[in-house]
């Protein structure tokens, strides 16, 4: 199955995250991680409180905390790479509306309680995962796997 989803904008704090969130639909939750990491770039507080946001009931470590910073400062466009319409020739700018696909596979449902979809990057040469785990009628992130590095923008590579 593979869900498209669309946002007008991108949340700014984590009360605009909830009001456009429905944490019951995992492939929705998947969306929802991009549009968090694209926050990044904006305001990293905010982006931490989003983070914890989907993170569910565990609060983001010191960590994970480093672990974000590690990964997308200085790479911003690595989270608007998970943007349909975006490629490196483009320099990874979305479409506006904002558009997220998500898929799953025959094996995103192997263990029970956690569910397993894929994003594309437009960076990358393989869709990349996210792990939710289920609590009650809700999904929550997991594990993100939507941070290695991919191919850079044309703006910043000097071979292009």
């Amino acid at each position: 199955m593979e869900k498209t989803f669309t946002y007008d904008r991108l949340p700014q704090s984590v009360e605009e995250l909830k009001a456009l969130s429905d944490l019951r639909d995992a492939f929705e939750v998947a969306s929802l991680v991009v549009l968090v990491l694209a926050a990044y770039e904006h305001d990293v507080e905010e982006m931490i409180k989003m983070y914890d946001y989907i993170n569910g009931p565990v609060d983001v470590s010191k960590y994970q905390r480093q672990f974000i910073d590690d990964r997308l400062k200085g790479k911003e466009y690595v989270a608007r790479s998970y943007f349909n319409g975006t490629s490196p020739k483009n320099n990874y700018t979305p479409d506006i509306p904002y558009a997220v696909t998500v898929r799953d596979n025959p094996y995103s449902y192997d263990a029970e309680g956690f569910v397993t979809l894929f994003i594309t990057s437009s960076g990358a040469d393989s869709d990349r995962k996210v792990q939710l785990r289920k609590k009650g009628d809700q999904y929550f992130l997991w594990e993100c796997y939507l941070w290695p590095d991919i191919r850079i923008p044309v703006k910043d590579d000097p071979w292009a």
